[in-house]
């Protein structure tokens, strides 16, 4: 299928790379079909593009990168609910947002993106029991570049 994107234009999509979030993603309800780009492979962000529109998408990345102790468990719930049957199916990734500069960026670690890899589909799930932030920042903020800020 052909998509046109604000981002990246014209794209052709192969329907075995579409994932289905059945729920939407939070605050975007009606967006059911995406599909991950990684229009450059030396950097370690993708893109989460909305099939359903073309000016809907979202910067995302493995959270590893950025907290490597990061991990959490699961509930049965959203196992069943993502079809998991094992760890080997599941990929992981946060949604960043950058708003004035770069170095300013954040990651979600408190609502990850959850997708089952064999059946393509996903959920954002919001994990309550843990210490994540919406917010928390993408880079190590050094002393000097605190008092920058100021």
């Amino acid at each position: 299928m052909q998509l046109e994107t604000l981002r990246f234009g014209l794209l052709e999509i192969e329907d075995n790379k579409v994932i289905k979030f059945p729920q939407g993603l939070p605050g975007f309800e009606q967006h059911h079909a995406f599909v991950l780009l990684h229009p450059d492979p030396e950097l370690p962000i993708s893109y989460l593009q909305s099939v359903d529109d073309g000016y809907i998408s979202f910067v995302v990345m493995d959270p590893i990168l950025v907290l490597p102790s990061y991990e959490f468990e699961l509930s049965d719930a959203v196992k069943q609910e993502l079809e998991l049957t094992g760890p080997e199916e599941v990929s992981i990734l946060a949604i960043v947002t950058i708003k004035d500069e770069i170095r300013n960026a954040t990651i979600n670690l408190k609502a990850p993106l959850v997708t089952n890899t064999k059946l393509r589909i996903a959920k954002q799930v919001i994990l309550h029991d843990y210490p994540y932030v919406t917010k928390h920042p993408l880079f190590a903020t050094s002393p000097s570049s605190a008092a920058d800020r100021g």
